[in-house]
């Protein structure tokens, strides 16, 4: 899932950051994995609301001026050295999701697990 392309990033943030199209993908999932499920949609970077766009743009800002890496274990090791590592969210994109009631909170159940299902014709 690609909720934004990497023209509107070089455009919004300029052209100082060199990263590569999964990165793009890696970032949009993390996005995508906090949206609330009643919310969430086969979105692409065409179809993708501009909160969530702009949410996904902003985690991979971060990661990429935060150098944190992107890996998706608790804890690796290379030789002697090991280290105990997570990938944290731009509390900026947090932000724009909760302000913008997409954020998933895990609760109430009925408001933010709940999906809507047409029964019936």
């Amino acid at each position: 899932m690609t909720l934004f392309t990497d023209t509107e990033f070089t455009t919004k943030y300029g052209a100082s950051y060199n990263f590569e199209n999964w990165q793009i993908e890696a970032a949009s999932e993390m996005i995508f994995s906090q949206v609330g499920l009643r919310y969430r949609q086969e979105w692409t970077a065409e179809t993708a609301p501009t909160v969530i766009k702009n949410a996904a743009m902003e985690q991979l800002r971060f990661i990429l001026e935060h150098d944190i890496p992107f890996i998706d274990q608790k804890h690796i090791k290379a030789g002697d050295m090991e280290a105990d590592i997570s990938t944290d969210y731009s509390t900026l994109a947090l932000r724009m999701l909760s302000n913008a009631g997409y954020l998933y909170r895990g609760s109430p159940l009925n408001a933010n697990l709940g999906l809507g299902m047409k029964f019936g014709g």
